[in-house]
Parts: C-alpha cells; structure tokens; sequence
C-alpha cells in the first residue's frame, strides 16, 4: 500500500464519510451510484447518509435507548480473593487443568476461585490451553498470568460513568457521534480490533481529565485513533490521513499539538486492558466459533457507542456479551469453565447482559448506525440480524 499517494481531491480522500461529523455532503463530487474508488486507506462508496455534524449537535433526534437504564450497581465484581492459607508450594510451575504450568501458579487467582465450586462443576473443568500447547504465540505457559494482572490492572484503568458532567460544552450525546463516526473511520482504514478498543479508551479516560470544547472534540477523536494506530498497527495511517478524513478541520500541527498534550494527561499510559482482551479469552473458555465472536464483537461495539456502558468494567461488559451471544445462538452455556476464567458467576452477569440486549435490540432503528451497518455486511456473516435472545432486554419499551 503506498503511503505517499495522496488523492487527486479532498472528496476523492474522504468519500462520504465526510459528512459524519462535519455536514459536507456535496452532490457535485459523488461518484456515480455503486461505482467504487479506492485512494491510499480510503476506500469509498458513493449514496451514504451523512449524519449531524458533532459541532451543532445538543439533542438526540430519536429515542435515547441506553445502557443507563439499567439500575443498581453494575460494577459488582465477583473476583475472589487470594487466600494465603491454602497455597501449596507443589503447584509452582505443575501443570494443572486451568490452563498450563506457571511460575506464579501458587498464587493463581484461578486455583482459588475453583475452590467455590461444586464437585459436579470441577469434573466440567478443562484446559482451555490444550490444544495449543506447541504454539509459541498462545504463550501457554504465561496466558493465566497475563489475564491474571489484566484483572488486576482493570480498576485502575476505568473511567467514572459520570466523568461527562465535568464537561460544560460537550455531553454524552456528542460522544455517541464522535465513536460512531470512529467506528466508521477505523472500518475504512482497515485497522486492527485492538485499534479500535484503544482509540475508545484513551477518548474517555482524556475526557475525564481535561475540559473539552465543541470544536475540538472531534480531534480528541482523530488523535487518539492516530495514538492508538501507532500502539497496535504494522503500518499505522499518517497525520495526513486523518487530515483528510477529517476534511481538513484541523491542521496537522493542531493534531500533533493534541497528540503531546493527551499523552502528557494519560502520563503516557497506553497499556490498558479494555473489552477485547477479555474477548479473546471468554472465546476460548466457551469454545466460542466464528459465528458466536463476530455476534460478541457487534454486541461490546454497540457498547462502545453508548455512553451507559461505562457503569460496567471491560471484563464485565464482555462475559455479558459473550453470555449475550450465547442465549441468541443457543450455543454453549455458562459452565465452570466460563465462570473460571471470566471470574463472574451468570448471576453476577445479568444486569450487563440486560443492557446489552436492549442495545442489541434498538440497533436496527438507531439513528447513529456505523455498528449496525458494518455486522449486517456478509463479510461478518450478518450477525446483526440475528434475532435477540428471548428473556434479555425485553423490558425496553416498557
């Protein structure tokens, strides 16, 4: 892919998705309907909708279906605590049936939690690493510890759910538009999953931090995509990219300019366990097939766009949507194995899952469509079409 290809026009570069944050919708430079053109990270379609411009949006238009109708206390972990009494020096470095050998596996927060079990569920328990025992890249030896300090690290990583009433020019509507649009950049740039969970992150955890305006926050978007493209991208897009697809609303100097001062409120913290982490493990625990992960993967970025789901932490919001997926599909249930390495029993889970449900539920009439759109294409088997679990988020009309 040549990177110093730049398009012959700035319409040609941004296509329709333009219009998503800044109105510029102009007939004049539309491709004909259906024909296809492809410039550097763009690959554009003519006959898209814009949608409000971020910078005159104060109201919703539709209904505001959102997580933040889901009452009580959503953050109510079911981690278990470490028990110093009940270690046994044998278990350093044995292999046992949660997941490999460890160096730290006397302190393993897994072998405690199994101990909560019933004698009919530790007979359910299985190595979920198994099968990839000779594949250096699953890291078998290491994966219990890494998620075990991916736990570990996850409170201090979270945002307040209601971080938005420090701001006085934006509100939690704007960042709906301004994810959604992100959702759409990071489609039309073909980045990486991970790109995407980050870019979310490190737009909440700045928000929380520091005063926005109306008129920067769309670059608060634009930098912490570029950031975050930097942190998990082979070939990252430049800054000139995300001038363009910003249509030349800010300078390349304002982007950098952000990319100093973001970095300098987050103290240069970008390693942060956030929803697709946990994702990757929870799909090994219910051996999860495609269908299930690209259904779990629409689910947590509905998520993403509403601002509701910031009550529940990552590793809760993605047991949920994996539980979600599961009911839908009638795959899989939450046995041991689940409740082992999401360390949440389905009781704890199921406020979340409500939510999700009601997200999943809503996302077909949305007015803010970028998730709803991308997992109804074929490439991701059209997993957005796939009917809602009866008994999940049934209440969201009454």
């Amino acid at each position: 892919m040549d990177h110093h290809h730049r398009p012959t026009t700035r319409r040609q570069a941004l296509g329709e998705i333009n219009g998503n944050l800044r109105g510029g919708n102009n007939n004049k430079d539309a491709v004909k309907k259906g024909e296809v053109q492809q410039h550097g990270y763009i690959r554009t379609r003519s006959g898209r909708t814009p949608k409000a411009p971020i910078q005159s949006s104060s109201e919703n238009n539709g209904p505001d279906v959102s997580m933040a109708k889901s009452s009580g206390g959503g953050n109510k972990s079911a981690h278990t605590r470490h028990n110093n009494n009940n270690t046994d020096p044998e278990v350093d470095g044995r292999e046992n049936k949660l997941g490999g050998s460890s160096r730290l596996a006397k302190h393993d927060p897994l072998q405690t939690y199994s101990q909560n079990l019933t004698n009919k569920e530790l007979r359910e328990v299985r190595d979920i690493d198994a099968l990839d025992k000779q594949n250096p890249l699953a890291v078998t030896e290491f994966v219990n510890d890494m998620f075990n300090y991916w736990f570990r690290v996850e409170p201090l990583t979270r945002v307040s759910c209601n971080y938005m009433r420090s701001q006085t020019d934006i509100n939690h509507k704007m960042r709906a538009i301004l994810v959604d649009w992100l959702v759409e950049v990071h489609l039309k740039f073909k980045l990486m999953p991970e790109t995407l969970f980050l870019t979310h992150n490190l737009i909440d955890r700045f928000l929380e931090k520091k005063v926005v305006s109306r008129k920067n926050l769309q670059l608060v978007g634009v930098t912490a995509m570029l950031l975050a493209s930097k942190y998990e991208e082979i070939w990252a897009p430049e800054v000139r990219d995300f001038v363009y697809i910003s249509d030349k609303a800010y300078t390349r100097e304002q982007i950098i300019e952000m990319e100093k001062d973001m970095l300098s409120e987050l103290g240069f913290h970008l390693t942060v366990p956030t929803p697709f982490h946990f994702l990757s493990r929870f799909f090994k625990a219910a051996g999860a097939d495609k269908q299930m992960q690209l259904l779990s993967n629409f689910l947590v970025e509905c998520a993403l766009v509403d601002y509701g789901a910031l009550k529940f932490s990552n590793s809760m919001l993605a047991a949920s949507c994996v539980y979600v997926a599961m009911r839908c599909l009638n795959k899989g249930r939450w046995d041991a194995n689940m409740k082992i390495h999401t360390r949440y029993a389905e009781s704890d889970i199921l406020e979340c899952a409500d939510a999700v449900s009601r997200l999943q539920r809503a996302a077909p009439t949305a007015n803010l469509s970028a998730v709803y759109k991308k997992y109804s294409n074929d490439k991701f088997m059209a997993v957005a079409k796939i009917a809602p679990a009866d008994g999940l988020g049934d209440d969201m009309n009454s």
